[in-house]
């Protein structure tokens, strides 16, 4: 099998890649650099691409790879820790993705970011996900009842936010989420702006839909290694170069933004509505046991440091 660079052997470990357009565009070209980085520290990588990340999880877990970049919410199975990051609710602002980001760095958090055989080896910001949805006027949280909408079949906290607010879930992936909403069988669809273009979303949201402009969700990609695959000064060395690509990769989520169509704010009666709906989800997941209490912990500290007056700040809850 592909050896690592804590051996005396030379054979390059393999990096997976999921990435939806395949060996193109940003990520690829990130990575590409990642690996140059990866050399430059005595560790030879090789960057295998994968177009469907269900596949790409299944070969990580089969040890076919050393490590996987992918979705944070796919990456929450290996480690629930930074998995929790992409978190209903939990982070309103670019500003304060950066933050955290910037603490996960930290070397006194390495021992959270390890769980059982894997290790979260850096983040980068994705873009916020916002509801894309066909008809505007569906403008509000009673509104969105009894339509449907498509929830990833690997994210419990998905099915379990569509049930809460009365929105009828249809089970997808990230591969057919997309053409289900272009072509109307279902009416709501959660995504980034990046995929706007690459996947059509302007098809599904028409002339009639929109697209609302309140984060509901601030998306990540996470590489996550076999620990034992690389040094713990690898390691460390991986999620300092991330946290200092942020601003790089939010070029490519800023730009996307600028470019949708029909990118409106909630009605000021509504927003308001929006808020208490994904801050009560966050909370319910927790007590479900989806995301992970202390990235809860921590996330609200960075909510508090970036915003302080804001009225959980001094609620005296933990999360």
């Amino acid at each position: 099998m592909m050896l690592c660079a804590v051996t005396s052997r030379a054979s390059a470990n393999t990096l997976c890649v999921f990435s939806l357009i395949g060996a193109q565009g940003e990520l690829w070209e990130q990575m590409q650099d990642y690996r140059i980085a990866a050399a430059s520290w005595g560790t030879p990588i090789t960057l295998r691409v994968f177009t469907d990340e269900r596949v790409a999880a299944e070969d990580f877990k089969a040890g076919f790879c050393d490590g996987l970049m992918m979705t944070g919410i796919r990456a929450r199975q290996f480690v629930p820790f930074s998995g929790s990051v992409d978190a209903i609710g939990g982070l309103d602002s670019y500003v304060a993705l950066q933050a955290l980001i910037e603490l996960l760095a930290h070397p006194k958090l390495a021992a959270s970011l390890r769980h059982g055989a894997y290790e979260t080896a850096g983040i980068l910001p994705l873009g916020a996900a916002y509801l894309f949805i066909n008809d505007r006027t569906i403008n509000s949280v009673e509104k969105m009842a009894g339509h449907t909408m498509a929830v990833f079949d690997n994210d419990r906290a998905q099915s379990l936010m569509a049930e809460r607010i009365g929105v009828r879930p249809e089970l997808s992936d990230i591969s057919n989420f997309s053409s289900k909403f272009n072509n109307g069988v279902v009416d709501v669809i959660a995504a980034p702006a990046v995929a706007y273009r690459p996947l059509e979303l302007y098809r599904g949201v028409g002339v009639k839909g929109m697209v609302v402009k309140m984060a509901t969700v601030q998306l990540t990609l996470q590489l996550v290694l076999r620990h034992e695959r690389f040094s713990d000064e690898f390691m460390a060395r991986s999620r300092r170069y991330f946290a200092d690509q942020f601003e790089q990769a939010m070029e490519v989520v800023r730009a996307a933004e600028d470019e949708l169509l029909f990118f409106y704010p909630p009605p000021d009666k509504d927003q308001e509505r929006y808020v208490e709906m994904m801050n009560d989800a966050r909370l319910f997941l927790i007590d479900a046991g989806v995301y992970d209490t202390a990235m809860m912990t921590w996330m609200k500290k960075v909510r508090c440091k970036v915003d302080p007056v804001r009225a959980e700040c001094g609620n005296g809850s933990p999360w």
